[in-house]
């Protein structure tokens, strides 16, 4: 007989299928009454729901959000001489050299914070150096070869800028629960129970249900259990603290 291929992520049908169960919407049939795919409330609660879940499971350190992109050829400072006072920055709107705009590059799309960044010298295949991360205002300095330095704000990564070309390597929280069909693929292993725990938790309370309080804690408790289970994976890697003098090391094996 033939292979039926499956796999572990579920769909937004299955996640609205238990939302109508969950608020007895399905009494004529699984389509339901109320609670149905074309209803005009239908995707906004939906992605209402998503929102709040991916919040969730991101504010409990779950990697699922997670990824990496390249910002090539991130152009020298256009500021001459070296100016300590100067800073560029990347934004979605492009690259500011300190003088003028660049259309490319830009952040992604669906960044919401920077993690890390790493930065190598653009056309080289040398090892990525990483670059620290400043709190609170960067500080003056001249610039040099290396950019060396970032901060997050107003939605741009800032820097001093460099007097070379470099190349920057970004891992970032991402936002990618948005759904416009009920065939979406829902790209958390194991969520749809949270998920309509959470959709039923909005569709109860705006018509006003006495019982909406407790889809609300079904839900969270499922996300608690999903970050339990993978805070669990994480103690399986051995980490040692950070060096003094060397913010770049983080984790490690014991030797």
């Amino acid at each position: 007989m033939p292979v039926v291929q499956t796999t572990a992520y579920g769909t937004v049908e299955g996640a609205l299928n238990l939302a109508r169960a969950l608020v007895n919407d399905m009494i004529v049939s699984t389509a339901g009454e109320i609670l149905t795919d074309t209803a005009p409330f239908t995707f906004p609660l939906l992605n209402d729901a998503a929102d709040y879940v991916q919040k969730e499971l991101m504010n409990h350190g779950m990697n699922t959000f997670v990824k990496e992109t390249l910002l090539a050829s991130v152009l020298p400072i256009a500021v001459s001489p070296p100016d300590p006072g100067a800073q560029v920055n990347i934004s979605d709107s492009g690259y500011f050299d300190g003088v003028g705009n660049h259309a490319a590059p830009v952040v992604p799309f669906d960044l919401i914070i920077p993690q890390f960044l790493w930065e190598r010298q653009t056309g080289t295949q040398e090892n990525w150096l990483p670059m620290q991360q400043v709190l609170d205002g960067l500080p003056s300095q001249v610039q040099t070869a290396r950019i060396g330095i970032w901060e997050w704000r107003t939605d741009a990564i800032y820097m001093p800028g460099a007097t070379q070309s470099e190349d920057i390597r970004l891992r970032y929280e991402s936002e990618t629960l948005s759904f416009q069909t009920t065939s979406d693929v829902i790209l958390i292993r194991g969520i749809n129970p949270a998920f309509a725990n959470r959709l039923a938790y909005k569709f109860l309370l705006s018509r006003g249900s006495p019982i909406a309080a407790t889809f609300k804690e079904e839900a969270d408790e499922c996300i608690t259990q999903l970050a339990t289970a993978y805070s669990r994976e994480k103690q399986r890697v051995p980490a040692v603290r950070r060096r003094y003098g060397n913010p770049s090391v983080t984790v490690g094996w014991r030797n």
